[in-house]
């Protein structure tokens, strides 16, 4: 009479299980291998800054990066917002409005808000805690002096953030605020590509990167809010835009 056959069934099907579950581990070893990214993900969660704002009404927010002291296009830009009736977001560092008091004081009083873009236009990323927030500091302090109102945002230089400087600015009360629309102004485009560009791009609740201190840039704005108007969109201040 033969044998019955359930064990070595069960014996063989044990070994495949075993095959199969050691081959799963070996890719999944080789996969993280290849995505270090994915171990920092997974331990700990990261702090993103806030990339444009709710979505329910046609509103936009542009904003201009402004850093360079000697400043030819800023006035153009401002004469072309007051034109159309637009308030704008000016994220500027201490430098530019220690070496320009009297235009940022005509920002202010135009309805434009300043906001905080570093002292120095440094690299913040690269910094220790107690250097962040003496730079951050010095910058707000210089506003506050021209504007009688202490910054609410701060915008990383370059664009370059990390968790550290996420949470430091945070933790000052303030909260780091980037771009969902970019320009491209910085790159040399003209102004016909920059507003063709904003407009292709263009979303309610967007926050657009722009740069006042650049003669395209203030070439482009009649045309660039011309459109967000044809298109249905209103332009605020990113402190209206995130409410």
């Amino acid at each position: 009479m033969p044998k019955p056959m359930g064990g070595k069934i069960l014996l063989i099907r044990r070994k495949y299980v075993t095959a199969m579950a050691l081959c799963i581990a070996v890719l999944a070893i080789f996969y993280v291998i290849n995505h270090p990214a994915l171990v920092g993900v997974s331990a700990r969660e990261r702090s993103w800054p806030v990339y444009s704002g709710p979505g329910a009404e046609q509103r936009i927010s542009l904003t201009f990066n402004l850093r360079e002291a000697g400043d030819n296009h800023t006035v153009q830009v401002l004469e072309a917002l007051q034109i159309y009736g637009v308030r704008a977001t000016f994220f500027v560092t201490g430098d530019w409005v220690r070496a320009n008091e009297d235009l940022a004081a005509a920002m202010v009083a135009a309805g434009h808000e300043l906001m905080n873009l570093s002292d120095d236009h440094s690299f913040l990323n690269k910094m220790a805690t107690t250097e962040i927030m003496e730079n951050v500091e010095n910058c707000n302090d210089v506003i506050a002096g021209i504007s009688g109102i202490r910054p609410s945002f701060f915008r990383a230089p370059y664009g370059a953030y990390n968790d550290n400087l996420v949470g430091t600015i945070r933790a000052m009360g303030m909260e780091v605020v980037q771009w969902s629309i970019d320009s491209g102004d910085w790159r040399g485009l003209s102004a016909q590509a920059i507003a063709r560009r904003v407009g292709d791009q263009a979303f309610a609740g967007g926050i657009v990167l722009l740069h006042s201190d650049l003669e395209q840039t203030a070439l482009a704005i009649p045309d660039l809010i011309d459109g967000l108007f044809r298109a249905g969109y209103i332009p605020v201040l990113v402190s209206e835009i995130l409410g």
